[in-house]
């Protein structure tokens, strides 16, 4: 996984630009001015910017040096950590939100992520979670899981949502609010030459074009391009003793 974002931090950073305006995380996260943000798996700080104007410090986690770099650069009032989301160099009960965005559907076993992101809540605070989901149907789980596999290899697994309620549960954590949110999206803007190898855009394209239908990901062909439906989930969970 380290290898493929350090190889491709330039270009996803460039092409990520803008993916969180439309889902108002912020206010869904209940924010308040002045709290400490924690993003766990920040990449390039995209998502961990959109609470500039409220929080009183921005701190990402990632494991890829390049990334954070990416972050600096772009982000400069945020504060890249080098750590591993599953042994988070925070102390515990600290952090008055902690949140992760496009980052479990990197990670084969997230729970021990998700004890972390537990751990370091404060009381009185939250855990936002916001990543891709798949189908409920799970032969449409596994096929997007397998498209997604092929376009990045550091894919682990497309969850639906009803997995995203289970982990949290797991971890000790109590869903307080959520949110699917459904766009419609361009092939031509998910694979960018620049970011990804010819071949394996190919690649993609030929499992589109023979298999796309099995994903539930409603691929409909638009001239040279595809346009197709993209799940996202918002899940706010707070510590049983909070609620």
């Amino acid at each position: 996984m380290v290898e493929e974002f350090t190889r491709a931090a330039a270009g996803f950073a460039e092409r990520t630009k803008g993916r969180f305006q439309g889902l108002d995380a912020v206010a869904f996260s209940h924010a308040a001015r002045g709290d400490v943000v924690v993003e766990v798996g920040a990449g390039t700080g995209h998502f961990l910017s959109l609470f500039e104007g409220v929080a009183g410090a921005l701190i990402a986690v990632d494991v890829t040096p390049a990334m954070l770099e990416q972050a600096r650069k772009d982000h400069p009032s945020v504060v890249p950590v080098l750590g591993d989301g599953a042994r988070l160099p925070l102390r515990s009960s600290s952090i008055d939100l902690v949140t992760s965005a496009q980052m479990l559907h990197h990670v084969l076993r997230p729970l021990p992520i998700l004890n972390e992101m537990r751990r370091v809540a404060a009381p009185s605070g939250s855990v936002l979670i916001v990543d891709q989901v798949a189908p409920e149907r799970f032969e449409e789980a596994v096929a997007m899981t397998e498209l997604e596999t092929i376009r990045d290899p550091s894919h682990a697994s497309s969850r639906p949502p009803s997995a995203f309620r289970v982990l949290v549960q797991a971890a000790g954590l109590e869903v307080a609010e959520e949110r699917i949110v459904e766009s419609r999206s361009r092939f031509s803007a998910w694979m960018w030459p620049g970011e990804f190898p010819a071949a394996r855009i190919e690649q993609v394209r030929t499992f589109i074009k023979e298999r796309g239908r099995e994903t539930g990901m409603d691929f409909e062909p638009d001239g040279d391009d595809y346009l197709f439906t993209r799940r996202r989930m918002m899940l706010r969970a707070t510590k049983p003793d909070s609620l």
